[in-house]
């Protein structure tokens, strides 16, 4: 029997958000996806980060 990998674990359908996309569409897109975090990708579609409820608690927390 083996372990459990990350591809056991991992979402197939990946929704993703752009540099640009505002604060309101990725929480809206974190809870419909209900999902913890969304891969940010550039216009080319490669990732560049990663945001998370937790960065965007974080926001609400400490605004700039």
């Amino acid at each position: 029997m083996r372990g459990s990998t990350a591809q056991d674990q991992m979402t197939r359908d990946v929704v993703t958000v752009g540099v640009h996309t505002p604060y309101k569409q990725i929480a809206q897109l974190l809870a419909e996806s209900k999902v913890s975090g969304l891969p940010v990708v550039d216009p080319a579609g490669h990732v560049v980060g990663v945001v998370t409820e937790a960065d965007l608690l974080a926001r609400q927390e400490y605004p700039n």
